[in-house]
């Protein structure tokens, strides 16, 4: 069986999980992950069910989990996977139907970054929506190979742009910048789906510049780098992380690199 199938097979264990489950939708196990958030029980049912796919699967895998943390294999690890079993948990809770989950893969090496993305499957579970990413090969949307919007001035640009729980002042100046900046904003809250959704055309941008989101959805930044848009980083660099358990990603994903540079100064306040 090739990785990719071995991925397919874990995200269609751990959908049909949730989809036999909902009943136990908002009920909390009496843990918190390794990121200080309650698990939820069907967070940590589908978490385990991709695990056991990839375990069983005759290939070694290093895993990072969101609820589990690191798991290392019994033999020498010849991938890494990056694994966030349900990406919007607090859509499921209140049962609005957009919540993803995704797997991410890296050839076990010494100093890995984001650059060594493999392969990315993302599925969103209730809409249908299965995005691959292969490196090198573009990504595809239930099959079809998808790309990145049309190049739009920000002032026409709809994007997602994920919000903080606690908003101080500078993050709130900065918002408003980018709110004024763009056409008009979209947020699905699963950052997964709104970095596929920019991947393949729907949004032209995805921002998160909170310094919370953990690098294990970085399958989200594989989809749209391959679909051919650019992501930069909160410096303005091009985005590249290492694969740390503790990282948090802070970026602009655009359909293009100007787009994302003109949206950074939005943000910061650069250019006003």
């Amino acid at each position: 069986m090739t990785i990719l199938n071995i991925i397919k097979l874990a995200i269609e264990s751990a959908k049909k999980r949730i989809l036999t489950n909902m009943d136990q939708a908002s009920e909390y196990t009496d843990s918190v992950n390794p990121f200080g958030d309650r698990t939820l029980v069907l967070d940590m049912m589908a978490e385990e069910d991709i695990i056991s796919v990839l375990q069983s699967s005759g290939i070694e895998f290093a895993i990072l989990t969101e609820e589990k943390g690191f798991l290392s294999s019994k033999k020498k690890p010849e991938y890494l996977a990056l694994v966030d079993p349900i990406d919007g948990s607090a859509n499921l809770k209140r049962g609005i139907p957009l919540v993803s989950t995704g797997v991410s893969v890296f050839p076990m090496m010494k100093n890995m970054t984001s650059d060594d993305a493999e392969i990315s499957v993302i599925e969103s579970i209730f809409t249908d929506e299965l995005y691959i990413a292969i490196k090198g090969k573009g990504i595809t949307k239930n099959g079809k190979r998808v790309t990145t919007s049309n190049p739009v001035d920000i002032s026409d640009a709809i994007i997602s742009y994920d919000s903080k729980k606690t908003w101080d002042l500078e993050f709130l100046k900065c918002t408003m910048r980018t709110m004024n900046a763009v056409h008009d904003i979209r947020r699905t809250a699963t950052n997964l789906l709104d970095l596929c959704w920019t991947a393949s055309g729907q949004l032209d941008a995805m921002v998160d510049l909170r310094n919370m989101l953990p690098i294990i959805h970085l399958s989200g930044i594989h989809m749209v780098l391959e679909a051919g848009g650019f992501v930069l980083d909160q410096n303005g660099k091009k985005f590249r992380s290492p694969l740390q358990q503790n990282t948090m990603m802070n970026f602009v994903a655009a359909s293009n690199e100007k787009l994302a540079r003109q949206i950074l100064d939005a943000f910061t306040g650069s250019k006003i």
